[in-house]
C-alpha cells in the first residue's frame, strides 16, 4: 500500500512541478518513472498511476475551468450530446488516469524485464 501512494505521489507531484509546458502525453513519462521507481506488482503500477494521472489531470482541467468560468467545458459539453460541465471534466480526469496507469504499468514491466536479463 506504501508503494501505491509513492507511485501516485511520484506521478502527481512531477506533473505538477514540469508539466505545465509539456505536451498532453508527457503524463505516460512521469507513469513510467514512477512505476520504474516505487511499483512493486502490476497493480501497484496500474493503480498508483491511475491516480496520480487522474489528479493531475483534474487539477489542471479545474484550474482551467475556473480560469474561464466553465465557459469552455460547457461549449465541449453540447458538442457531445449535452454532457454537463462536470462530465467533461470526469472524462478528461479519467484520460489523464488511464495515461498514467499505461505509463506505470509500462515502467515496472521494463524494470522487471531489465532486471531479467
Amino acid at each position: 500500500m506504501k508503494n501505491l501512494a509513492f507511485v501516485s505521489a511520484t506521478t502527481l507531484s512531477t506533473g505538477l512541478l514540469i508539466a505545465a509546458g509539456l505536451p498532453w502525453w508527457s503524463t505516460t513519462l512521469f507513469g513510467a518513472l514512477a512505476g520504474w521507481l516505487w511499483a512493486q506488482s502490476n497493480r501497484q503500477g496500474f493503480w498508483g498511476g491511475f491516480v496520480g494521472g487522474l489528479l493531475l489531470w483534474l487539477i489542471f482541467a479545474l484550474v482551467r475551468d475556473v480560469d474561464n468560468e466553465g465557459l469552455l467545458s460547457t461549449r465541449i459539453g453540447a458538442l457531445f450530446m449535452g454532457l454537463s460541465r462536470w462530465g467533461v471534466l470526469g472524462i478528461t480526469g479519467l484520460l489523464g488516469g488511464f495515461l498514467g496507469a499505461m505509463g506505470a504499468l509500462t515502467g515496472y514491466r521494463a524494470r522487471v524485464w531489465w532486471r531479467v536479463k
